[in-house]
């Protein structure tokens, strides 16, 4: 990894990141639109880690290893084209058609989401400083 130094900073950051999504009104409303069970599996390259988030039924929900049931959609990826994408560095309309995201279910829902990345980043860039993971922000 690139990035981390191990698995669990990649949790911690990420898993960050999606509270803050939960904490912002438009993008938290945005996320349990599109209803589905995401299974994030960070394994493609080096130590891996999932994330899950659950937006059935009007919820938001997220947390780092199995979850709570079976995934809708899952998006396997490195930890560290996860880390470019939520920094917005990586396009992942792009990155699906080069095979760096290989997707399992209807990816949708999510792809709708994608004009809000910016949002997204600059919500990930806060949760990396509030971490002291400054250095870890590419720009």
């Amino acid at each position: 990894m690139l990035y981390w130094k191990d698995s669990q900073e990649a949790v911690t950051a990420i898993t960050g990141l999606f509270a803050g999504v939960a904490n912002d009104p438009e993008l938290g409303e945005s996320m349990k639109k599109v209803n589905q069970l995401i299974l994030f599996d960070y394994s493609e390259s080096g130590p891996g880690c999932a994330i899950w988030v659950d937006t059935r039924n009007g919820k938001y929900e997220f947390g780092a290893g199995d979850p709570p049931g079976a995934p809708d959609l899952i998006m396997s990826l490195s930890a560290d084209d996860a880390h470019l994408s939520w920094l917005n560095k990586l396009n992942p309309v792009m990155a699906i058609t080069r095979k760096k995201i290989r997707v399992k279910g209807s990816a949708t829902g999510l792809l709708k989401l994608a004009p809000k990345l910016k949002k997204v980043a600059v919500i990930y860039e806060q949760v990396l400083k509030e971490l002291g993971m400054e250095d870890k922000i590419v720009k």
